[in-house]
């Protein structure tokens, strides 16, 4: 409340003191409590972190950076005595996918334009899969309710978006006027967007799919209106990716309820890709020919103009910072510039023929606007492959566990990670948020999830095998 109030009134010190005050608290309640609740104080907490300056362009997210640094540090020193289960877990085709694209990052920053650059990336990196990817697949299963980090998540995201819909609201829900509505706690609306998108399916689940987890009406009642909430927050933030990854969540749900396999998403995904690089002369003319511009309050417009690369200037700058990823990365193939370094060079590659007024000539932008793009430029083609592989594993596992399940709520589990994470492998093409822990969190939850599920049946299913040869004896 305290911290609403200041915002409200303008006064952001009084809600960055707020935060450092229950940072010490929680830390002083983690003597009380335990790992698990710490944990889940963090799920909580990451979408009303804020930005803090500590000197020079460096900055600190309060509370939830120092908890994932302290849970980071206490996973290591019980390490020893998790040695099974961490062995378990280290053996799942996802983990040793993670383990491998670190490794080549860390190969990566050997060669690196700005090595320190990309060693405090990768630090951060580690500390994301080794809170909540690692702790997290070991806390799920010693409680078995992976549905309750998405709704720790989206209860702290109500704060957000109450605050966002306020501002909002004042200047009239103007779409130009929705980059700079989810602060201080997002940086823009399109991580704003994404979160929320993410979030969607496992809320929608529980809405409608939750009476073995969430029995009681009233409860379920809340969830429904926290749907709603997130519903009209998606569509408010304007965020074009953000609506594209959640019709393509859809679309994939349709086609899970009519049996679709792991093996039938990659036979999907290899089909579309060959037939977009043999007519991506035709797939090009028909885009060039779309004139809708983003900039319109007309949700039609918004939505034809994410194809629109001839008029529409955010598209436009898109494409510039998509065509200097690419010849970042055709330059140095094998390690690339290094980890998290595309934004310090990617304004010598920009050719004035791709640039928009948004440009900048010395290239101060940031990202390169793809996440499997800016992987291409930053680690070169190996670290490409490391990294769209691990997402397509993390897709295969995921629908296979969705519908190979042999309990009811598991399957619901499963929908709820592999539809979130379906939203943010589609925005990866448009955006990438993986060095922001509010999105971290949710991919990486998501991996553990299909993890834990993956490990759960496989026990399962031994389970019974050892029970029938017994009694086959």
């Amino acid at each position: 409340m305290v911290s609403m109030y200041s915002i409200a009134a303008g006064n952001y010190l009084l809600t960055y003191v707020t935060f450092i005050l229950g940072f010490t608290a929680l830390v002083v309640g983690y003597v009380v409590l335990n790992r698990a609740q710490l944990f889940k104080m963090v799920f909580f907490f990451a979408p009303l972190s804020v930005s803090i300056g500590i000197g020079g362009d460096s900055e600190i997210q309060l509370p939830t950076e120092p908890l994932i640094g302290l849970l980071t540090v206490l996973l290591f020193l019980y390490m020893f005595s998790l040695r099974s289960e961490l062995k378990e877990i280290f053996s799942h085709p996802v983990s040793l996918l993670l383990l491998a694209e670190i490794g080549w990052m860390i190969a990566c920053t050997f060669t690196s334009e700005l090595k320190l650059v990309s060693l405090k990336y990768i630090l951060i990196r580690v500390c994301y899969i080794s809170v909540f990817f690692v702790l997290g697949t070991l806390l799920m299963r010693q409680e078995k309710k992976p549905w309750i980090f998405y709704i720790l998540y989206a209860v702290g995201m109500i704060v957000p978006i109450i605050n966002g819909m306020i501002f909002h609201a004042k200047l009239g829900f103007l779409q130009k006027t929705s980059y700079v509505m989810p602060q201080p706690f997002f940086n823009d609306h399109t991580v704003y967007g994404a979160c929320i998108a993410f979030l969607i399916p496992a809320v929608m689940a529980m809405a409608f799919r939750s009476k073995t987890f969430i029995p009681h009406p009233v409860h379920r009642f809340l969830v429904l209106l926290l749907l709603a909430l997130l519903l009209v927050a998606e569509y408010l933030s304007y965020s074009r990716a953000a609506w594209l990854s959640l019709g393509g969540a859809f679309g994939l749900y349709l086609l899970l309820k009519m049996k679709f396999s792991g093996r039938a998403f990659i036979i999907s995904l290899l089909l579309l890709s060959t037939a977009a690089w043999f007519f991506q002369d035709t797939i090009y003319r028909s885009l060039s020919e779309n004139n809708a511009i983003s900039n319109k309050e007309n949700l039609e417009l918004q939505i034809k103009s994410i194809t629109n690369i001839n008029t529409d200037v955010s598209n436009k700058e898109r494409l510039n910072r998509w065509k200097c990823a690419i010849r970042m990365g055709e330059e140095r193939p094998v390690f690339g510039f290094g980890p998290r370094t595309y934004k310090f060079f990617y304004g010598n590659y920009q050719q004035r023929k791709d640039m928009t007024y948004t440009s900048t000539f010395n290239g101060t932008k940031g990202h390169a606007h793809s996440e499997y793009l800016q992987y291409w430029a930053e680690t070169g083609i190996p670290g490409f492959c490391l990294h769209v592989f691990l997402y397509i594993v993390v897709m295969f596992k995921g629908i296979n566990v969705f519908q190979r399940a042999r309990e009811q709520k598991n399957r619901v589990f499963a929908g709820m990670a592999v539809l979130g994470f379906t939203t943010y492998f589609i925005h990866g093409v448009f955006n990438g948020f993986m060095d922001d822990e509010k999105m971290a969190s949710l991919v990486f939850i998501s991996m553990a999830v299909i993890v834990y599920l993956d490990l759960d049946e496989k026990r399962e299913r031994a389970g019974q095998k050892t029970i029938a040869d017994e009694n086959g004896n």
